[in-house]
């Protein structure tokens, strides 16, 4: 015989109420997925434990990095990785711009080859896809621009119908380096933002953090959605204003609600733990603050304030160069952790990240890629490091990391309108892996020329790429790729003509 849902033991006026207090501790990041299921079945039956796990949060994190960014001392591509002792490095005209040897670089497998700059990612390639062969940026000065065809897919320069400006909400936006564009798709943290709000309605609206050193800046595009919009934060001050310092306490009011969940929490025994496939110190190592105590369920306080203490700012900073521009504004290594805090006390679900590296002409210097790689390559670990330490977040969040503006050819002298167009995916559902290739085509007596090669759908490296850009990846595939990894249900999706027929990537994804 079933049991009887423990809400019942309740008075019908006060369920409502409790419903609503038990979602918000049990969608917390840091319940595991036993003990929320095994909570909400004891609670509320099997049927409302099912919808529970099909409509969780998802949490975002796009990161944006301006000025034709390089990720070569980052993931270097298997065809220069595995030939590197026989080309001509450098860093002005066409010298491979590496400045690591080939005993140096490590293979891991997947089509990894990592530097010693980025060996902290090394721990997390399991869950890490990089692909560097997507449509090149179009900007008029060598291909600056502030969309970027991964992020809004069809984008134009001439209003087509259908079509809305995608500069409106950008403050102080000028056409130089940043371009005039026109767009019908949403960019990725919009559209996120306007579902999880509606899964939450009190959730407080997500953010980008506009922190590029000059008038370069990136384009957020709600498409239509209402009160899809990012809040724009333009100094660091505004980001302390907009999220203060708050405790929340989220014990429940009632004696009679904490029996209730205290009920739950002892009748979803090991037995429970062991039927659904979970382990069972799932649930011994939360007891401990799932707990009932004198009859009153009690949870931590929620604390979140965004300054960092003394042991924050060594986690976070450390080794991690300031921002190189015009006009410093916040390091890459404060909005990483920001972010974190954010996500990660649920207080919003969607952040996006904008930084630079002041646009680099000619040459590309040791020091440049260096700078680059530890800007990149160690706020992204100490990311997902820590967000893996919340039972149950990793598998619910997602990083977007675009190269902006276009990426750049190996070569010192090059840029973001020729070579790689970079975008790494990282998440619990991520399938980890460098997909498509850079391999050298010939020598031109003071350095090399690139030949690409993109996946095919099974994820191989076979698609040759044309100087026309025939066998790019669509922009629209990678932009559906993070979509699907999002959870964003693909009917809400058709209504964009230029993602519409597009298909997600699924090599990228578990």
């Amino acid at each position: 015989m079933s049991k009887k849902p423990l809400v019942e033991s309740l008075a019908p006026v006060q369920r409502r109420a409790f419903m609503k207090m038990c979602a918000t501790i049990l969608a917390a990041p840091a319940v595991p997925a036993a003990v929320r299921f095994a909570m909400n079945e004891e609670l509320f039956g099997v049927a409302h434990a099912h919808g529970v796990e099909a409509s969780l949060p998802t949490y975002f994190i796009e990161m944006n990095l301006r000025d034709q960014w390089d990720f070569g001392h980052v993931f270097v591509p298997p065809g220069i990785a595995t030939s590197v002792a026989s080309l001509m490095r450098g860093g002005s005209g066409d010298a491979l711009s590496l400045f690591f040897t080939a005993d140096q670089i490590t293979s891991h497998g997947n089509g990894f080859y990592l530097t010693p700059d980025s060996q902290a990612l090394v721990p997390h390639l399991g869950n890490i896809a990089v692909l560097e062969t997507n449509p090149l940026c179009e900007g008029v000065i060598h291909g600056h621009e502030s969309c970027n065809p991964m992020r809004s897919p069809g984008r134009s320069k001439t209003q087509g119908a259908g079509q809305q400006a995608t500069w409106m909400g950008e403050p102080g936006y000028s056409e130089q380096g940043n371009d005039f564009w026109y767009s019908s798709t949403p960019t990725p943290a919009t559209i996120h933002n306007y579902f999880q709000k509606g899964l939450t309605p009190d959730l407080a609206n997500g953010i980008t953090m506009k922190f590029i050193s000059r008038f370069h800046t990136i384009s957020h595009f709600a498409g239509g959605l209402l009160n899809a919009e990012l809040s724009r934060i333009q100094s660091v001050q505004m980001l302390y204003d907009t999220f203060p310092t708050s405790v929340e306490d989220l014990a429940l009011p009632t004696p009679e609600e904490a029996a209730v969940f205290a009920a739950a929490l002892k009748r979803a025994d090991g037995g429970f733990f062991a039927r659904r496939g979970y382990d069972q110190t799932a649930r011994a190592a939360h007891e401990a603050h799932l707990a009932a105590a004198q009859g009153k369920w009690y949870h931590e306080p929620k604390i979140v304030n965004l300054p960092f203490d003394e042991a924050e700012t060594a986690y976070w900073q450390s080794g991690v160069p300031d921002q190189v521009g015009d006009n410093l504004k916040a390091n890459i290594w404060e909005q990483a952790g920001w972010a974190f805090k954010l996500l990660s006390n649920d207080v919003t679900r969607t952040v996006a990240m904008e930084f630079d590296y002041l646009d680099v002409h000619d040459t590309r210097e040791e020091s440049v890629m260096k700078t680059m790689a530890a800007q990149s390559a160690l706020p992204l670990a100490r990311l997902i490091e820590r967000i893996k330490e919340i039972p149950g977040m990793w598998e619910r969040t997602v990083i977007a990391v675009y190269s902006a503006d276009g990426g750049r050819s190996p070569s010192a002298n090059s840029y973001g309108n020729s070579g790689k167009s970079s975008f790494v995916l990282a998440g619990g559902m991520v399938k980890g892996g460098y997909y498509g290739d850079v391999r050298p085509a010939s020598n031109t007596g003071t350095g090399h020329t690139w030949d690409y090669v993109s996946p095919d759908d099974s994820g191989a490296p076979v698609v040759p790429v044309g100087g026309d850009g025939s066998g790019r990846i669509h922009g629209g595939r990678t932009w559906r790729t993070v979509m699907r990894a999002l959870q964003i249900p693909d009917e809400a999706l058709a209504a964009y003509p230029d993602v519409a027929n597009q298909q997600p990537l699924s090599f990228m994804l578990t």
